[in-house]
Order: C-alpha cells, then sequence, then structure tokens
C-alpha cells in the first residue's frame, strides 16, 4: 500500500479489513497476523501508517504495517516487493501505477496463495486461512498433478 493513494488501496484496505473482521470473530483472531508494507517509505511515516489502519476499518489489535527505518536505503521496500513479483512504476504526478496482490504466508513463511485484485470472495480468503490455521489441507510435500496434466488424462 502506500497512504497517498487515490485509487485501490484504501479500497483494497477496506476489502482486507471485511476479512479481519471474520477472522477476528473466530479463534483464528490470536493465530492470523495482517502485513501491509509500504511502498512509499518517504511519505508513510510510523505516524501515517498508524492513522491509515483506522480510516479504514482495520484493527491493530492483528494488523502490522511495515516502512523503512530512517537508517535503511529507500530501495529496501523495492526490492522486498520485488521479490514478491511487484512492479510499480512512479508517475510524473508523482504517483504510482501498482496492481493488487493479497498474499497468504503461512505460519513457516511460505508462500502460499495470492488473491489477485479486489473481485475476489472475502469468505473464500477466510476459508483458505482456516484451513491453514487447522492444518486441514495437503501436506506441503505433496505436488498436485496440475490442471495441464489432469486435463490431458481426460483426452
Amino acid at each position: 500500500i502506500y497512504t497517498s493513494c487515490p485509487d485501490v488501496c484504501p479500497l483494497h484496505a477496506e476489502k482486507i479489513a471485511e476479512v479481519q473482521t471474520m477472522v477476528n470473530s473466530t479463534p483464528m483472531k490470536d493465530r492470523v497476523v495482517f502485513i501491509s508494507i509500504t511502498t512509499d517509505p518517504r511519505k508513510d511515516t510510523p505516524d501515517a501508517l498508524k492513522a491509515y489502519g483506522p480510516t479504514h476499518g482495520l484493527d491493530p489489535a492483528n494488523w502490522l504495517f511495515l516502512t523503512t527505518a530512517p537508517d535503511q536505503p529507500e530501495d529496501t521496500i523495492r526490492k522486498l516487493a520485488e521479490a514478491f513479483g511487484h512492479k510499480f512504476t512512479l508517475t510524473n504526478d508523482g504517483y504510482q501505477m501498482h496492481g493488487i496482490v493479497t498474499h497468504v504466508i503461512d505460519r513457516e513463511g511460505r508462500w502460499r496463495a495470492n488473491f489477485h485484485g479486489l473481485n475476489f470472495q472475502p469468505i473464500n480468503l477466510v476459508t483458505f486461512v482456516n484451513a491453514l490455521t487447522n492444518n486441514i489441507e495437503r501436506p506441503h510435500h505433496e505436488q498436485d498433478e496440475g490442471w495441464l496434466a489432469k486435463l490431458k488424462n481426460l483426452l
């Protein structure tokens, strides 16, 4: 996110606030942490990020906002974003062109899923997270044969 985004960041925050409300009404509240990472550390100071959460319905009890420390290079966040496959471009008027992706990372730090854009139902993300928090899933080491193999088996 970046707090001065005039476009999808506020909508995304509000969508995830719906997910957080659902999660926090269950025992998962104590096992799930939501993290937003700013892509504009120059403007998104800790105080700016702290004010952003409540404005968009985010509960600070299990929501963290990350930015770079003053002694870190500014491109630290950009490198982190790129490691997760994010690309964003600064426009001439100071805004960022970017997409929206919600990443799900399990307790072992493994990247488990992406929910792209805003067109997903919050309950789908909550159901996925519930499966992870309750170990209702196939062990990570098992490989699914994939959709292409399934298609070939049908032919």
